[in-house]
């Protein structure tokens, strides 16, 4: 018997188009991003994403 794994993985459709108006500045991004946390704080800011309406969360590496 061997372990066999199936990775089933998404995206949201084709990159190139997102990146070129992320690039021009086509999307306002800031709105989208509800709050930003210190990696010392992971828990409350993955607890802050759980939050219903909530969309995106950023972890800060560097602080």
């Amino acid at each position: 018997m061997v372990d066999e794994i199936t990775l089933i993985g998404s995206r949201c459709g084709p990159f190139i188009p997102a990146l070129e108006l992320l690039a021009t500045g086509k999307v306002d991004i800031q709105s989208l991003i509800h709050a930003h946390y210190p990696l010392s704080q992971a828990l409350e800011a993955f607890e802050k994403a759980k939050t219903k309406g909530v969309l995106k969360v950023l972890l800060e590496m560097n602080s």
